[in-house]
């Protein structure tokens, strides 16, 4: 299977637009509300096919260049059960039929399309969440919020130019 089949089969990117969404709702009444966030970020793995939501609510983080794992809110399912149980319930089936078809990928070529198929549709569903102002509808936030994809050890740059060229396509 290809990335475009998954997609197509699991409807990827609405689903985790989908869930993004709720969870940002879920979020705004919770007791984290009255934070004013900065920052929001898909910190997830393609080899393992899971996607993590990050805020952040320390401005200068951005300026430091730090990531999420330097955020106020590196997981924010760690503050909030309820986006656990719906991302467990919503999107973990999903991301195990990922991780079996990432690990049995011998084709280096073929895995190589598949994780950066699923780092493309993340970034998809990023620029649609901005392009949604979904962060501010449901969030106190600044008016500038960082937002991004990433992962462990990722090219911060490269990640930021990738996202651009999504918010472009849009």
């Amino acid at each position: 299977m290809n990335w475009n089949d998954f997609q197509n089969k699991y409807q990827f990117e609405e689903v985790v637009y989908t869930l993004t969404k709720q969870s940002i709702e879920i979020v705004s009444k919770s007791a984290i509300k009255e934070e004013r966030f900065c920052s929001f970020a898909f910190n997830c793995s393609a080899y393992n096919g899971y996607v993590l939501l990050s805020l952040d609510t320390d401005e200068l983080n951005r300026a430091r260049k730090f990531y999420p794992p330097d955020w106020t809110y590196e997981v924010v399912d760690d503050y909030i059960e309820e986006l656990r149980e719906l991302w467990g319930r919503e999107y973990e089936p999903i991301e195990d039929e990922y991780f079996s078809i990432v690990e049995n990928l011998d084709d280096q070529v073929l895995f190589e399309n598949f994780t950066n198929g699923f780092l493309t549709s993340l970034r998809k569903v990023m620029a649609r969440l901005e392009r949604d102002k979904v962060l501010s509808t449901y969030l106190k936030t600044t008016t500038d919020v960082w937002t991004l994809v990433t992962e462990i050890d990722a090219d911060e740059e490269e990640e930021e130019r990738l996202l651009e060229v999504e918010r472009q396509n849009i």
